[in-house]
């Protein structure tokens, strides 16, 4: 399972469904782990924006800061829907450089 660590702000917009994509930029860490997670893609050895990693109903966990395992409050889970590659200038990180853009739904609690 995907861990993202979240400031209050983004974890909040998550909470209320009016974010619906995280960003992270293209890194060897996030590399790593998409690679590792998905353990049958090879994305080393260059990735292009536009690329599409297309995951289905993986489990992400979202977590406000660095909450302890006990704060289920502070806790969100999700699936993710795809990975994409984009430009992340019109992201929340605004960088020209490619990010990683991971759409994603909540997963809704059964009363």
């Amino acid at each position: 399972m995907l861990t993202f660590n979240l400031k209050k702000e983004w974890f909040e917009k998550i909470k209320s469904g009016e974010k619906t994509h995280e960003y992270r930029e293209v890194k060897p860490y996030w590399t790593s782990r998409f690679d590792n997670f998905l353990n049958h893609y090879q994305i080393m050895g260059g990735i292009e924006e536009g690329t599409s990693l297309a995951i289905l109903d993986e489990d992400c966990e979202f977590v406000c800061g660095y909450a302890a395992k006990t704060e289920k409050h502070k806790r969100l889970k999700g699936k993710i829907i795809n990975i994409t590659v984009i430009n992340g200038l019109n992201t929340d990180l605004k960088v020209d450089k490619p990010v990683f853009d991971i759409e994603f739904e909540l997963i809704k609690k059964e009363k």
